[in-house]
């Protein structure tokens, strides 16, 4: 039983880990029944094939849909939103957790008892909605986060709740069977800071999907460059400067294309960087997302370079992987994405605007191949075998003894 709110059709990153765990244990012969919130605050484009597991979906409730933020609203609205997120513990999706929560143990009643309960986080709350079940089933509970939750610093919450949120994680995850992140610096992370649970603890990186070869293939403009970044930019924390900087100083033609972007944020770089054709496409399907990426010269990645954020290794770099166009990432050579992108030769790492820019140069005069298939090591069928071999010696293990 899978426990996440974000789930297609939601059209958010979120939705891919928990989707390609539900069709990977199907297609491995298990029982899968998945609780999934149904978001409002994303378009709900995300297509995808859902036969071969059920899935049970729960509404938003009001506090959710009014902490959930939305360009449309006015800024009345947009500051109740603010405020609301803000006071939300242990955060704005507590309501629906617990409606989840309830689905999850009626379901028990009319399924066999699961042998696995698991639950992927952001949103932390569904963490405790999945223990619950697991404890009523008598089940291994699985907290699988893609994201730290505690100390996030792009976590909206009131500064008096930050001592609350770490006794509640580690209470959470002291209550956990496995305690799985998507990479070694955020267990790193976690084995240092809860040192009881380092032999819980376990990597289970994001992977490649694999996708339908391109309807239109990469065709290069040696009279330019076309960049691509797809995502949200969370404000200035994801600042793409240094790379416009390398990129305006190119000399030749550069357009550089959002998509789903922060429309304020990309109107003030295009006014930042008049030499740059830097445009917002808006929030497009997956499948159209997708396409923009297979067809630029290059995709943009900007992790951070804070130390929290060296242990970041987001789902987006195994999507931007499997498009086979090369990464330019914000990020240091030394943090976890750095040191994929660097060891499996997907594309620069680096802060360092000569470096972007030298990789920028080479790229226009040179042009790159996409790549035919993805490094083994990153797909998402050897990542998610790692995580079922572990709980299949774990559910061994629990029958001998």
């Amino acid at each position: 039983m899978i426990f996440s709110y974000w789930f297609p059709p939601a059209n958010a990153v979120g939705s891919s880990r928990p989707l390609a765990m539900a069709r990977h244990f199907a297609v491995r012969g298990w029982r899968v029944t998945v609780v999934a919130g149904a978001a409002q605050a994303v378009p709900p484009s995300f297509e995808a094939d859902l036969t071969g597991f059920d899935v049970h979906y729960v509404p938003d409730g009001w506090l959710t849909r009014r902490s959930s933020f939305k360009a449309e609203r006015g800024v009345a609205a947009q500051r109740l939103t603010t405020t609301l997120r803000l006071l939300a513990w242990p955060d704005n999706i507590r309501p629906v957790a617990r409606a989840m929560r309830r689905r999850g143990l009626a379901l028990l009643a009319g399924l066999p008892p699961p042998d696995v309960v698991l639950s992927t986080a952001l949103p932390f709350s569904v963490h405790g909605a999945a223990r619950d079940v697991a404890r009523a089933a008598g089940a291994l509970f699985v907290a699988d986060n893609r994201d730290i939750w505690a100390g996030n610093p792009y976590k909206w919450t009131a500064p008096f709740y930050t001592s609350l949120d770490r006794r509640h994680e580690a209470a959470t995850l002291s209550a956990a069977d496995l305690v799985v992140s998507v990479s070694e610096g955020m267990s790193a992370h976690y084995r240092t800071l809860y040192p009881d649970l380092s032999d819980r603890v376990a990597t289970v990186m994001n992977g490649v999907d694999a996708r339908p070869a391109a309807a239109t293939p990469y065709r290069r403009n040696p009279a330019g460059l076309r960049l691509a970044y797809t995502g949200i930019l969370y404000g200035e924390r994801r600042d793409t400067r240094p790379l416009l900087r390398a990129a305006q100083r190119l000399g030749l033609p550069v357009s550089i294309d959002f998509y789903g972007s922060e429309p304020e944020i990309v109107l003030q770089l295009a006014a930042e960087f008049p030499g740059l054709a830097i445009a917002d496409r808006g929030r497009v399907p997956r499948d159209a997302a997708l396409r923009a990426q297979a067809e630029a010269d290059a995709l943009i990645l900007v992790v951070g370079t804070d130390p929290w954020e060296d242990t970041l290794l987001p789902g987006k770099l195994f999507e931007y992987a499997g498009s086979g166009r090369p990464i330019v990432a914000l990020a240091n050579s030394e943090s976890d994405s750095g040191r994929v992108i660097t060891r499996y030769g997907l594309g620069i790492a680096s802060i360092d605007e000569e470096e972007i820019a030298n990789f920028l140069a080479r790229l226009a005069a040179e042009g790159c191949e996409s790549r035919a298939a993805a490094p083994r090591d990153l797909t998402r069928g050897h990542q998610l075998g790692l995580l079922e071999a572990r709980l299949v010696d774990m559910l061994a293990s629990r029958t001998m003894a």
